[in-house]
């Protein structure tokens, strides 16, 4: 029963937690090793993790996303390195094909750089490192604001 009120309670937290001042620029290693930049560049981040299976659903969303920013906004996937390893997440990258870029957080700096404190965490930053949205599920409004972006600068 508390299963579906997991991410409503994590919607409501984050919002709560949000960070007021611009996050320094994510600067990371992909497990592909290529290097990713957040710095002037709009961003779309999702903090996943194998085992999680609202993120495991909402992978096919994401994989579209990336399909379809163009040159309007990048993707960033970061998975949380917790109770995980490199190889499988690898593994399960590949089983399904998915492209985007994927960074593996094994040190947790980067979950705690942006504050994450569940998973799936959607996060949404502007080209300056201001946060412009954040939620816990791959929301309808996550979609228009990303639908906007596509091949806009």
């Amino acid at each position: 029963m508390m299963k579906p009120l997991l991410p409503l309670l994590m919607l409501f937290t984050t919002h709560v937690f949000s960070a007021t001042a611009p996050y320094p620029p994510l600067n990371a290693t992909t497990l592909d090793a290529q290097q990713v930049s957040s710095k002037a560049k709009v961003t779309y981040l999702k903090f996943w993790a194998t085992w999680c299976a609202y993120c495991v659903e909402e992978m096919p969303l994401l994989e579209q996303s990336y399909q379809q920013a163009n040159d309007g906004y990048q993707v960033i996937a970061i998975n949380i390195g917790f109770n995980q390893s490199q190889r499988g997440v690898v593994s399960y990258l590949k089983k399904h094909d998915y492209q985007f870029p994927t960074v593996f957080d094994s040190d947790g700096s980067i979950t705690r750089q942006y504050q994450v404190l569940g998973t799936p965490q959607h996060i949404l930053l502007d080209g300056h490192g201001n946060e412009l949205y954040r939620s816990a599920l791959f929301t309808d409004e996550l979609a228009n604001k990303l639908s906007k972006l596509q091949g806009s600068r």
